[in-house]
């Protein structure tokens, strides 16, 4: 996402996979609608909000068949472009997060997640950047989890270091380790014991190391406010994060979302205009304050 190439290219993965999986090909056309897809431009792919049927419908343009939606891409590995960086440098900017940075709450199929219209900012002055968006809806800096992806620090890996030609990195992690605590790597369900602003520090720390040792720049992203981190020891762990990250130097600069989205007579709700209706996730307005927060020159 967030460039532009002449060739495209879709990569696929069954790392977490148990058994054979058996893919008998995608299909992607210009959509006139819903899965309804305009006669002549059916084209090998998919991409967006999937719609399945069982059998093979990829040449098909009527919308019948297609009785499955979801906006979870299944096996999606990556999305390769081909374009030329500018001056052959090391370009490309990676938002790495969780379901923030995945859109969440954002309208459907519109691109309204933040590093979208942190995409347009950069095309519209000029710089044209690739921007990856690396979000993982649930993901959490340091526990493992069958639902939500491997933690942060194992990921990082092959989501930031491993993608090609990566720049800077932007961290916007750490709110479902406050929310649902440590949870054993094979369950879904979070259990009694939070995790500390410590622990949460080291994982960020591990993060920043792994950057650097690829010499690439890394944003640090605080967490903004939201139902369930309104008070006891989530607003306090919260708090404690996202002034390390303002302050500590440890992050070469950072990126403060919690101050953009906060209502300023409630500071541990989002502003009424930029919540979206669950009041964790930003609607679409909130996502494009937090990218209009992002300094262009840190990049």
């Amino acid at each position: 996402m967030g460039t532009h190439g002449s060739d495209l290219r879709v990569r696929l993965s069954h790392a977490f996979g148990t058994t054979p999986l058996r893919l008998t090909g995608a299909a992607v056309g210009i959509s006139t609608g819903g899965a309804s897809v305009r006669p002549g431009t059916v084209r090998t792919l998919t991409m967006e909000t999937a719609y399945r049927a069982d059998g093979d419908h990829r040449a098909e343009v009527n919308v019948d068949a297609f009785v499955q939606e979801s906006s979870s891409w299944y096996f999606l590995e990556g999305v390769d472009v081909a374009a030329k960086p500018a001056g052959g440098k090391r370009d490309a900017v990676v938002a790495f997060g969780d379901s923030l940075t995945d859109g969440a709450a954002s309208t459907p199929g519109a691109d309204h997640r933040y590093p979208d219209p942190l995409s347009h900012r950069l095309s519209a002055e000029g710089r044209q950047r690739p921007v990856l968006n690396a979000g993982i809806r649930g993901n959490r800096v340091l526990s493992d989890s069958a639902c939500f992806g491997e933690k942060a620090t194992t990921r990082f890996r092959h989501d930031v270091l491993d993608q090609t030609p990566v720049g800077t990195v932007i961290v916007l992690e750490g709110t479902d380790d406050i929310l649902m605590g440590e949870t054993a790597a094979n369950a879904c369900t979070s259990t009694n014991r939070r995790v500390t602003t410590a622990e949460l520090i080291e994982g960020h720390h591990a993060l920043i190391r792994a950057a650097h040792a690829r010499g690439i720049t890394v944003i640090g992203a605080t967490l903004p406010p939201g139902k369930g981190l309104e008070s006891g020891t989530p607003a306090e762990t919260r708090a404690a994060l996202n002034q390390w990250i303002r302050t500590s130097g440890a992050y070469e600069t950072a990126v403060d979302f919690d101050r953009v989205l906060a209502d300023p007579l409630n500071p541990e709700q989002l502003l009424p205009a930029y919540a979206g209706k669950d009041g964790l996730h930003p609607n679409d307005a909130g996502y494009r304050a937090m990218a209009d927060a992002v300094n262009l020159d840190a990049l």
